[in-house]
């Protein structure tokens, strides 16, 4: 997303080069971003990715759930998961580990990316 920022569009072997991250692992990250909505792709010899948005409009939670289709701190709060200290009576434990997580959301919902972005 940095490389995209200072310039785009820029092809995944460019950004691979430039991160020095192994290509496989930009091509993952960069579908990713791009089903979330946050890339566009340019086909052809003057292609290639760039950012939808601008980058003051972008979270860090955006990209986050480009990854993850759930935000979770730990895997208890999931809807589905069934904890035994949490079925009758409230569990101390999860009930802290739902306000570290709101917390979590807000301060990357508050976050926008142009202010981690090297400039």
């Amino acid at each position: 997303m940095n490389e995209l920022n200072r310039e785009s569009p820029l092809s995944a072997a460019e950004i691979s080069k430039r991160q020095e991250i192994p290509s496989p692992f930009i091509y993952r990250v960069l579908k990713k971003l791009e089903a979330a909505d946050i890339l566009a792709i340019k086909r052809g010899a003057r292609g290639g990715y760039s950012i939808k948005l601008d980058c003051h409009d972008l979270t860090l939670y955006d990209v986050i759930c480009a990854f993850e289709n759930t935000f979770l701190v730990i895997e208890c709060m999931k809807a589905e998961y069934d904890c035994c200290r949490n079925r009758d009576i409230g569990c101390k434990l999860h009930e802290e580990f739902e306000r570290l997580q709101s917390i979590l959301k807000d301060e990357f919902r508050r976050t926008d990316l142009a202010t981690l972005f090297d400039e």
